[in-house]
């Protein structure tokens, strides 16, 4: 059967829970999938666990280097074929039934680029109910609230969703592009959002499928993480400064 979805994980000295992320895929998704792990220098024996794995739809791009986030995700979805491409963070643990309602939201209009779940973490708190607000002030939504029923439980447009688990349309690359990759980590999803809102398509939230995110888990290098943010953040409000007040 062909492959409907081409799930990319970008790995950097993530081995246990990019573990863990595969054990869940493997229990929980039952539609046909394609894996490119996209391994970005790591040093703690990520490359050669998964050389262990046998698995015939699991494909591993090893760079000698950490490329970055963005660069990496391009990789694996050069590398793909299939008319859907699911970017996820390795620390995500996929639930049952998690991916078929974001590909029934997906073909619900083909003028929809991007659909992304509802998460919460280790703790039950949000940490993904859609990103709200206008290139230039916008946040998550929710974010570390706890989850209950009824909460941000309606299928709605955003201006973005976390990239942490990101579905796009393969046949929209020619139009949308790629990741930019001055992007190193952090708001490479929220450009990728943006441009394909300003050019007429949708971002969808789709709170059908809900999966948990283990936030702070993949990188405890809090000062690093801070310089990776405000530098790719200064970098996007550079490039869409045009954009004024327009809103989409």
């Amino acid at each position: 059967m062909n492959s409907i979805v081409d799930i990319v994980i970008v790995n950097y000295n993530t081995k246990k829970l990019l573990l863990t992320c595969l054990e869940s895929i493997h229990k929980h998704t039952d539609e046909p999938h394609h894996i490119y792990i996209v391994d970005n220098g790591s040093t703690d024996g990520s490359v050669e666990r998964l050389a262990r794995i046998d698995c015939s739809h699991l494909n591993v791009i090893a760079n000698s280097r950490n490329t970055g986030y963005a660069v990496a995700c391009n990789q694996g979805i050069r590398a793909g074929q299939s008319p859907f491409i699911l970017l996820l963070n390795s620390d995500v643990i996929v639930t049952q039934g998690w991916l078929s309602p974001l590909l029934e939201c997906m073909n619900t209009d083909s003028k929809i680029a991007v659909v992304g779940p509802k998460m919460v973490n280790q703790k039950g708190l949000i940490t993904g109910a859609g990103i709200v607000g206008t290139y230039q002030n916008h946040a998550p939504r929710g974010f570390m609230e706890v989850d209950a029923p009824g909460k941000y439980e309606e299928v709605e447009d955003c201006f973005s969703v976390c990239g942490a688990a990101y579905l796009i349309r393969r046949s929209l690359l020619d139009t949308l592009g790629l990741f930019d990759e001055n992007y190193f980590f952090y708001f490479e999803e929220t450009d990728y959002s943006l441009n394909a809102r300003s050019k007429g398509y949708r971002v969808v939230y789709c709170p059908k499928s809900k999966i948990i995110h283990l936030t702070g888990q993949s990188n405890k290098n809090h000062e690093q993480l801070r310089n990776y943010f405000t530098v790719s953040e200064h970098y996007f409000r550079k490039k869409w400064s045009h954009l004024g007040t327009t809103e989409f």
